[in-house]
């Protein structure tokens, strides 16, 4: 076996220039290709390729693939490469950049409707089955994440999830992976029995499929179990099952891994020969492969030179392996400090904190001793010298003490009621607030009527349609089987189910609708969370015009949008956010209804919102041509209870509220440039 194997290690570099005669091909194709879905589908093989060899070219082909994605809207599409990309990134120990791309995919995929957006479907699988397998890889994926950053109930919790994924999608070969990488996590935690059980399932499902590329990993797994079990025969003859399905189907990584486990065999069996042949097909392989991590295997080739009693060999393979694993861990302690640092910031601060408070004490404690120290000395001066004034001096003493009881008697009461003057003000500030924001509420309510009454609409009419076929179908089946149209009743419950599947999409989106509102009117959680600027400015403009429209169904006004498409997610507190937006466009519209009133016919009302990045800031701008803001009031209109409506229709809390929102809660900026009679600008700038 041995012998065989040999030959079959000795074939490695001409297996790898047919991968190369393979990958030439495939980027002939990529520049012959006229469509960008037969490019995205080459790509996409091409990353397969490179997936577990050289992962620089793998995350190029990877983010030119979500490029072509992103620019057809195929979403589902760019998810998949958001995974890839996660998959490459945590390979190459950046996992902060792992788990932000897992994120953004998961973020595609929570939408439903965004299943047929997709180029690449098994046609085996109906949409929404390729949907669901598509949200099990990211899990399955995030969950090697978890596992890397040592995770490992995050890790298996993911785990789980994918094998429900994968059970409901009929995705088989998921459901192969999924077991392998439990497995995996089960030795590691000790549990060899659930462990090898887990990896049978896997050998099972790769055997029963036309999938076998990662079969030697699962014998790798395997023959790793048998060692821990002490069964050193059974993983002996793993390692080389692995061994050969690793050559077999092309997988140097394998390869590699079942060498590694063969030089520890030889190595524990003192077989300094076999140790190091294996020791040196493993370095040879993963040369080949681009691999940066080879601490361990310069570690092997240093023990195996040393039982072969090759000294000079021995020392130079330690030093590399020394100098590997010592980058490898800087590597890693550096990303996983990056992983956690939010924890870390929040820890160190309070340590701070907790620092600056003992200073505090001591420097009291030290300025109470001295002050003690110095008082005792003057008094022992003061009787020493003057001995005879002794009873003047305790009568002054005396009272001196008396004006401090009553000083401190007087500060403490003036502490108390200014404590309490302080609990009223901050009180009254939070039901000033929350009035405000129960204020734009009310004038979101309309807007929200009017909004909702879409979906509510699209389900009541297909409830109607599904009642009328319902019908139909019931007096179908109630025909003789002899005259009953079979045809006519699957196509009858084809309809019914698609419909019943829009009915509950437009439900979702009348709770989402309702959601948004409840945000809207409830505290701020204080999460900031990257947000789509686009989105909520335009969200907020259809609902403070319908709302002003059902106050007023006179009035009209012209809404004009220029949204930057290529914006950047702005990290904000996207309910307060959403306040500003509010405050600011309502004061627009307030100015072109109130002109209204004393120009002619010909004014035509407009309200302007822009979007634009410059200079690491997103700009979201709020244009109208109403009646302006005159130079004289201009530098209070951010002042609290400052307002320039009649009484009874502002608080005068608004733009104070959302100066407080932008600058103190977000580190941006908010200007205004107006005329008066002309027209207001107001400039939100937030940090991209």
């Amino acid at each position: 076996m041995k012998s065989c194997l040999r030959i079959f290690l000795l074939l490695i570099p001409s297996l790898a220039l047919a991968q190369q005669s393979r990958v030439d091909s495939l980027k002939q194709a990529l520049r012959m290709a006229q469509k960008d879905s037969a490019r995205y589908t080459i790509l996409a093989s091409i990353i397969d390729y490179y997936n577990e060899g050289n992962r620089d070219s793998a995350l190029y082909y990877a983010n030119k693939a979500f490029n072509i994605a992103n620019k057809n809207n195929q979403t589902l599409d760019e998810a998949y490469c958001l995974d890839d990309k996660g998959y490459i990134l945590m390979h190459m120990g950046k996992f902060p950049e792992s788990l932000a791309s897992f994120q953004d995919a998961l973020q595609l995929v929570q939408d439903s409707a965004n299943e047929y957006k997709t180029w690449t479907r098994d046609k085996k699988f109906t949409f929404h089955q390729n949907y669901l397998s598509a949200v099990a890889n990211i899990h399955h994926d995030l969950g090697h994440l978890m596992g890397s950053t040592g995770n490992t109930d995050q890790q298996i919790a993911e785990y789980r999830e994918t094998r429900r994924l994968a059970t409901e999608a009929g995705d088989r070969v998921l459901l192969g992976f999924v077991n392998m990488n439990l497995g995996n996590t089960y030795r590691r935690l000790g549990r060899l029995d659930s462990a090898l059980i887990m990896e049978q399932h896997a050998e099972t499902i790769f055997k029963q499929t036309v999938s076998k590329k990662y079969l030697g990993m699962v014998y790798n797994d395997i023959a790793n179990i048998y060692l821990g079990r002490g069964n050193r025969k059974l993983a002996l003859v793993n390692f080389y099952k692995a061994l050969i399905w690793g050559t077999d189907q092309k997988q140097l990584a394998i390869v590699t891994n079942a060498s590694i486990g063969l030089t520890n065999y030889y190595l524990a069996e003192k077989q300094k020969d076999s140790s190091l042949f294996y020791a040196r097909k493993a370095f040879g392989v993963s040369k080949s492969m681009g691999t940066k991590d080879l601490g361990l295997v310069y570690e092997n080739l240093y023990k195996s030179y040393a039982l072969a009693g090759r000294a000079d060999s021995a020392y130079k393979y330690q030093g590399l392996a020394l100098e590997a694993n010592d980058s490898t861990y800087k590597t890693t302690i550096r990303s996983l400090a990056d992983f956690q640092k939010l924890a870390f910031k929040s820890q160190m601060h309070e340590q701070e904190l907790e620092k600056e408070k003992e200073a505090t004490k001591t420097r009291i404690r030290t300025g109470i001793l001295i002050s003690a120290v110095a008082v005792l000395m003057l008094l022992a001066l003061i009787f020493y010298r003057n001995n005879r004034q002794k009873q003047k001096v305790n009568h002054l003493l005396s009272r001196q003490n008396e004006e401090i009881l009553q000083q401190k008697e007087e500060i403490e009461s003036q502490r108390d009621h200014l404590e309490q003057a302080f609990d009223e003000l901050k009180n009254t500030q939070t039901q000033l607030i929350q009035r405000e924001k129960m204020a734009s509420l009310g004038e979101l309510t309309a807007g929200i009527a009017h909004e909702i009454q879409n979906p509510l609409n699209f389900v009541n009419n297909f409830s109607e349609v599904n009642k009328e076929m319902l019908e139909e179908l019931k007096a179908e089946r109630q025909k003789p089987k002899t005259h009953r149209d079979e045809q006519l009743e699957i196509e009858l419950i084809n309809d019914l189910v698609e419909n019943e599947q829009k009915i509950n999409h437009h439900g979702k989106r009348a709770d989402a609708i309702v959601k948004g509102m409840l945000q809207h009117s409830s505290s701020s959680s204080g999460q900031k969370e990257p947000t789509d600027i686009n989105a909520l400015a335009d969200e907020y403009l259809r609902l403070a015009y319908h709302g002003l429209r059902a106050k007023n169904k006179d009035f009209n006004a012209e809404l004009i949008t220029h949204f930057d498409e290529k914006l950047s997610k702005v990290n904000v507190i996207p309910q307060d956010m959403g306040r500003v937006l509010l405050n600011v466009i309502n004061n627009a519209f307030y100015a072109v209804q109130q002109k209204t009133i004393t120009a002619g016919k010909a004014y035509n009302p407009t309200v302007e919102i822009s979007t634009a990045q410059q200079n690491g800031f997103v700009m979201v701008s709020v244009k109208d041509n109403g009646t302006g803001i005159s130079d004289s009031v201009k530098d209070k209109i951010m002042q609290p209870f400052f307002t320039t409506k009649p009484t009874g229709e502002g608080t005068g809390l608004g733009l104070s509220l959302s100066y407080d929102i932008v600058v103190k809660g977000h580190g941006g900026k908010i200007s205004v440039e107006s005329r008066e009679g002309e027209g207001s600008e107001f400039t939100i700038s937030l940090p991209a």
